[in-house]
């Protein structure tokens, strides 16, 4: 039947042309690609359903596969676990000789064992209860009051079903929520026990072991999360921007965690919220130096800024100009620090920060090149406080 329209469609083409010898041939338009369609409006409100069909019309094997990826980590992001192990499943089969001689690819579909899958299989649909009303939160600098932490970061109390409550990073800078190994035994948290990630650290530290497990409730403040996919390592606890998110109106300072706050008739800064397989980021577009870069709003990080590249190499008489002039490198095993001039939309202020080597914040794409990124830290919110919605797309950095 396909046959016969087409010969159908190729014929009374064919008559049209015959009988109007100076009609333009019909332009047809290709399909865009897949990342294209992503990007697109339509592509980023897609539903997962949607976003699998698109990527099965993808017919080369490699597209197909890096597209495959893409949809994989949606799920991990919308935390539908339980769509997670049949469609991992399939790729694995479907790709097994590209993904055997790729070790990320190895890496990544090697996370689950057969009994991770099987209790991911039979998880609850993941969802949130948010609360309506305007609700403060109190941001604590420190773990708890009998654990005193080397830095000073925002850390909010966050309760379990079972009623244990520990206080957790509120880190926008972290894609996904972790926990640590002894809170998530004591929040009742399912360790998958055969599942392995790897993962790093902006610090230059990579490698770092973890384990998934599914908690039946997460509470921040009256809004709760249920049948959630988090990380447990070794490490501090914490609030990740895959929740953050998920939490509707939110107004951070330095002192408290608002949920519904009032809408803010100013928008200083905007903020993008970007997704990159994996990892979801806050970001501004900025410039550090007179190099436009994209600041990247982490407060699970301890400094006011932090820069990917180290100021440039100056001589005396240069150091009279803003920007570029060591400040401090006695401690020049751990980082160097820099005076610079940061500009951001609407402010421009001189800023002092810091440089690691082996630092792994990721360049980003700017206007056709790749440049270095920054992450303003905690302690940026001395002078900043950050209104997010990421459903209307109205999230903004104020000066305080």
């Amino acid at each position: 039947m396909r046959l016969l329209l087409a010969w159908v469609v190729l014929a009374s083409t064919g008559l049209l042309a015959a009988t109007r010898p100076n009609a333009p041939e019909p332009r047809v338009l290709p399909e865009p690609g897949f990342y294209q369609w992503l990007a697109s409006e339509q592509g980023q409100k897609a539903s997962l359903t949607q976003l699998r069909e698109r990527c099965d019309r993808v017919p080369e094997p490699g597209n197909n596969l890096d597209c495959s990826v893409t949809v994989i980590a949606r799920m991990f992001e919308l935390k539908a676990v339980n769509q997670l192990p049949d469609y991992y499943l399939a790729i694995q089969r479907r790709h097994a000789r590209a993904i055997k001689a790729d070790p990320e690819l190895k890496v990544l579909f090697s996370m689950f064992g057969d009994q991770s899958l099987a209790t991911l299989r039979t998880t609850g649909d993941f969802s949130v209860k948010r609360t309506p009303q305007h609700q403060r939160l109190k941001i604590h600098p420190y773990a708890s009051d009998h654990f005193i932490a080397q830095e000073m970061l925002p850390f909010i109390d966050v309760s379990a079903a079972n009623g244990h409550t520990a206080r957790f990073v509120l880190d926008t800078g972290a894609p996904q929520t972790r926990v640590n190994v002894d809170t998530a035994k004591l929040m009742g948290i399912r360790l998958l026990t055969d599942s392995h990630y790897a993962y790093s650290t902006f610090y230059g530290e990579n490698n770092l072991s973890a384990r998934l497990g599914v908690i039946d409730s997460l509470k921040v403040g009256s809004s709760e999360f249920r049948n959630v996919l988090v990380f447990v390592s070794d490490r501090d606890n914490l609030l990740g921007l895959d929740l953050i998110s998920k939490l509707g109106p939110l107004k951070i300072t330095r002192k408290t965690l608002e949920l519904n706050p009032a809408l803010s008739p100013r928008c200083d800064s905007p903020i993008t919220y970007t997704r990159i397989d994996l990892n979801q980021r806050l970001t501004i577009a900025a410039s550090l130096d007179n190099r436009d870069t994209q600041a990247i709003v982490d407060t699970g990080n301890v400094d006011y800024l932090t820069s990917a590249l180290p100021g440039e190499q100056i001589n005396v008489v240069q150091t009279l100009t803003p920007g570029n002039s060591p400040l401090d490198t006695a401690d020049r095993q751990r980082y160097q620090t820099f005076k610079g001039v940061l500009n951001l939309p609407g402010h421009s202020l001189p800023i002092t920060y810091k440089y690691y080597p082996g630092f792994t914040i990721p360049p980003s794409w700017v206007r056709g090149r790749y440049v270095p990124s920054v992450l303003l830290g905690w302690r940026a919110f001395d002078d900043f406080e950050m209104n997010l919605n990421i459903e209307t797309g109205r999230s903004c950095f104020n000066k305080v």
